[in-house]
């Protein structure tokens, strides 16, 4: 079961820590009034930050670093997840797509160290501005005057890495980052097919 740490920002601009395993439901709960009494008439909430833990152990340890930091602090972090999440594309002139097919009773496992490790560790190497990831699959279209039908793609994944220059794909941020966590240990053997294309902007 996958734990998140959050923070959530108050109607008088205070910020708020806590852990969940459902955070939909949790946020829901505060608003209700069923959550922190802190949260009550503090209202509306905004969700400024989140990450996830693999236990619960671990999302308490990380509750209580946050709930250590200076608000200045805090706010570092609640803008460091903000580049994360939204990119910054005004140095982008490069497209970086890696794919990759994956072994089926793999592809949960991979899809969370992806998402949850691969792309974050990645997304902080200097010139690395945002990833977006997708999934293959059959469709129709239409072209001089009839209907095409295409198959999925022979690989199933693709991650595109919006970069400032194919340098960043080559420096040594990237090169520690690509080993960090669950990827290079758990996942990267059971994948196949890899292919990498470096596209330049138009």
């Amino acid at each position: 079961m996958k734990w998140i740490i959050y923070i959530l920002k108050c109607k008088d601009q205070s910020l708020y820590t806590g852990i969940t395993n459902n955070l939909d439901k949790r946020i829901e709960q505060h608003i209700s009034g069923n959550g922190s009494k802190y949260l009550r008439g503090r209202l509306p909430l905004k969700l400024v930050y989140k990450e996830h833990a693999l236990n619960r152990s671990d999302a308490t340890k990380r509750e209580l670093e946050i709930k250590k930091l200076n608000k200045r602090a805090k706010q570092f972090l609640i803008n460091s997840y903000k580049k994360l999440r939204e990119g910054n594309m005004a140095n982008s002139k490069y497209i970086f797509v890696v794919s990759m097919n994956v072994k089926k009773e793999y592809e949960n496992l991979f899809n969370e160290v992806y998402d949850e490790e691969h792309i974050p560790y990645l997304l902080k190497v200097p010139g690395v501005n945002k990833v977006t990831r997708g999934k293959g699959t059959a469709f129709n279209f239409s072209i001089g005057g009839e209907t095409k039908s295409m198959n999925a793609p022979a690989q199933k994944f693709i991650a595109m890495y919006e970069i400032d220059s194919p340098d960043v794909v080559q420096s040594q941020e990237w090169s520690l980052a690509v080993e960090e966590g669950r990827w290079s240990s758990q996942v990267r053997q059971h994948t196949s097919d890899r292919s990498h294309v470096m596209y330049e902007y138009c």
